[in-house]
């Protein structure tokens, strides 16, 4: 009997380690696979997070999709970069032609300047050129008023009288004597 009841002592060991063995194994499966969920899960809700940063529809799509038109919206936002760069660029090279036009119109070399250094340069040459106006316009009315003190020296040689009468005026009545001067000699 003591064989009998230490076999089936033994018997009883032997399957419950086995029991317990086979219940971890399950159990460690279960967690397996609960991890493996739990991933997916974690992977879907990012994949939805950055899907609706980019403005993407995840309703009944698959994570493939979803990452595809993920994808697609990044090409788009490139691409609209690109052009937006583009332009800005192409902007940027008409204001420096026009530039250019303006420097070349005051005489201003352009060659290895940036569009700061053109007009500040172009600024420069304006306020020259404005300089030089004024200086031509003080040389132009000191002329005008030798030539007028010339003219009544000449006037009072001739006898005429310059009150209050223009240079034309004034050359008229001189003319007029002259030749009044030359019949009179004849």
């Amino acid at each position: 009997m003591k064989k009998l009841v230490s076999s089936l002592v033994m018997a009883t060991l032997l399957f419950s380690g086995i029991s317990v063995v086979a219940a971890a194994d399950t159990g460690a499966d279960s967690t397996v696979k609960h991890s493996k969920a739990e991933k997916k899960e974690e992977n879907r809700v990012k994949l939805n997070e950055k899907a609706a940063k980019w403005g993407v529809e995840t309703t009944d799509q698959t994570n493939k999709e979803v990452k595809a038109a993920i994808q697609e919206a990044k090409a788009a936002k490139k691409a609209e970069n690109a052009e937006k760069k583009a332009a800005k660029e192409a902007k940027k090279q008409e204001q420096l032609a026009k530039l250019n036009d303006k420097a070349v119109k005051l005489g201003v070399n352009t060659a290895g300047k940036t569009a700061k250094e053109v007009k500040a340069a172009i600024q420069e040459a304006k306020v020259a050129k404005k300089a030089a106006n004024a200086e031509k316009k003080v040389a132009k009315e000191a002329k005008k008023q030798e030539q007028l003190t010339n003219l009544k020296e000449k006037a009072a040689k001739w006898g005429v009288e310059t009150s209050g009468k223009s240079a034309k005026e004034i050359k008229a009545e001189i003319v007029a004597k002259k030749a009044e001067k030359k019949e009179n000699k004849k």
